[in-house]
Parts: structure tokens; C-alpha cells; sequence
């Protein structure tokens, strides 16, 4: 079971998100749990988890964040319009093309 991560400023909508996705990588059999965290909180949680995506309102962030991860895990950066509208069959389609690594 791989471990992903969503990272927004506070986690609020990254939670709602991350809900989202969980549920609809339970119904599709994808191996994953689903987190969120607010930037502040990140640090702290990151050595659980296994792949990370940062909210696009963020994405200033992505330097700190790859520094605080190291290069071992991949991080990317979620498309605006799929964040906002918090589409989770978009955001998670993403995930299995860009992570290919949390889908087995």
C-alpha cells in the first residue's frame, strides 16, 4: 500500500480533495491511502509518505518542499482547473501517469 500526500496552505481544501480521492481509488482498487496536510504541518508528516502533490496556489513552494523530501520520492504539482474543481478522477488519472511508482 503506497502513501501520497496533498499539500495546500492550510489543508483545508486539500482534505476535501484528498476525501475525493481516497474513496475513488478504493472503488477503482488502486493500492492507496490518501493524506493532506497544510504547508506548515508538512515537514513533520512527509517522512510517512511516499509521493507527494502540491496544491497549484503553492507551487512557489515546490523548491522547500523537494528540499525538505529529498529526490528518493517524486512531487508534482496539481493542473489549477482539476485542483479547484477538486476532480478526483483527473487528479488521481495524474497521479497513476506522473507516479507510475504509487500504482503498484
Amino acid at each position: 500500500m503506497k502513501k501520497l500526500l496533498i499539500c495546500c496552505l492550510f489543508g483545508n481544501t486539500a482534505n476535501s480533495l484528498a476525501k475525493k480521492i481516497q474513496l475513488l481509488a478504493e472503488n477503482k482498487g488502486h493500492p492507496l491511502i490518501v493524506g493532506a496536510v497544510g504547508l506548515d504541518n508538512f515537514a513533520s508528516v512527509a517522512p510517512a509518505f511516499d509521493g507527494f502533490l502540491i496544491a497549484p496556489h503553492i507551487q512557489y513552494k515546490a523548491a522547500e518542499i523537494e528540499e525538505t523530501v529529498g529526490d528518493s520520492r517524486p512531487i508534482a504539482v496539481i493542473e489549477s482547473l482539476a485542483y479547484a474543481s477538486l476532480d478526483a478522477e483527473k487528479v488521481l488519472a495524474f497521479v497513476m501517469a506522473q507516479m507510475p511508482e504509487l500504482a503498484a
